[in-house]
């Protein structure tokens, strides 16, 4: 294998394991034995600080390849409140009620389930009867993981409505994938992703103060603060670009198939790091979801 391949894959897997380790620092910051911040102030502070780092980059970008238009400014306004502020919103929500091995398999695994009904509905897409059945098994799944623990004490611990998050953030991000397509093919991804983040953020910081304040930020741990900071450099940045650079050097189908080791990544360092249990629902619906995944990707592919 010459040096580009072994660098893509490299840059590919580390990718994979910091988002699949996201979960992990997220779980850290938001559900610790001391202080912890809220889904909000967490995202808010992981965004803005990645916007920091990141619009320089894109700014240079777009200073050789032109500013975006301002109908794409608004619309990349609009999707940064969806893909940023709401997903984060709801993902680290789901985060704190549940734990970070069942957030990953259910954020990951229903997403190409949750692209299928929004494509259908948005492009107008086929939808045949294996992506019928690939929802139907999908569905199955999150039900598997939502029956781990006794009703009523989920429903007090508010577990139920980390699953219920975590579904509809699988949606959320579905919608913005499917709306970004048109920004991406006049815009960077760079300056695309850049801005999102940006107007992301601009949208979590006041409702972030309103609901907590930053009196939190300053009592947290070392670890808590280390997470944090693998969240902005690690996930926000590194991963961005590896995995954009392997979509540059390998096929698109290929390096989607390599996310799907995120959940694998997150339920491990869970159950590691953290002691989180892994359960025999949580490993019922994982082979459900990952069955839906099979028939709405491999047989869309045929």
């Amino acid at each position: 294998m010459s040096a580009k391949p072994t660098l893509t894959y490299l840059g590919l897997a580390l990718a994979v394991i910091a988002w699949g380790a996201s979960f992990v620092a997220a779980r850290m910051v938001l559900a610790g034995d001391g202080h912890t911040l809220t889904p909000i102030g967490l995202a808010a502070v992981r965004f803005a600080l990645a916007s920091v780092l990141l619009l320089p980059v894109a700014g240079w970008r777009m200073l050789r390849e032109g500013w975006p238009c301002l109908r794409d400014l608004i619309w990349l306004c609009l999707l940064g409140q969806l893909g940023f502020s709401t997903y984060f919103w709801l993902q680290y929500t789901g985060v704190q009620r549940t734990n970070a091995g069942i957030s990953a398999v259910l954020v990951v695994g229903l997403m190409p389930s949750a692209t299928a009904v929004v494509s259908r509905f948005t492009l107008r897409e086929e939808f045949g009867w294996w992506r019928a059945a690939g929802l139907a098994l999908g569905a199955l799944g999150v039900l598997a993981v939502s029956l781990q623990r006794d009703l009523r004490v989920s429903t007090e611990s508010g577990f139920l409505v980390g699953v219920a998050c975590l579904v509809a953030n699988a949606f959320a991000i579905a919608i913005y994938s499917t709306a970004v397509r048109r920004l991406r093919s006049r815009n960077s991804t760079v300056t695309v992703t850049a801005l999102t983040m940006t107007f992301g953020a601009l949208g979590l910081l006041p409702l972030a103060i309103i609901e907590q304040g930053w009196d939190n930020l300053g009592y947290l741990d070392t670890a808590q603060y280390g997470a944090i900071a693998f969240l902005v450099i690690g996930c926000s940045m590194f991963a961005y670009f590896a995995y954009n650079y392997a979509l540059a050097h390998m096929p698109a189908y290929r390096v989607v198939t390599w996310v799907y080791l995120e959940p694998v990544v997150a339920v491990v360092l869970g159950f590691t790091l953290l002691q989180e249990q892994v359960s025999l629902y949580t490993i019922i619906g994982s082979v459900l979801i990952a069955s839906s995944v099979y028939l709405v990707q491999h047989r869309n592919e045929q």
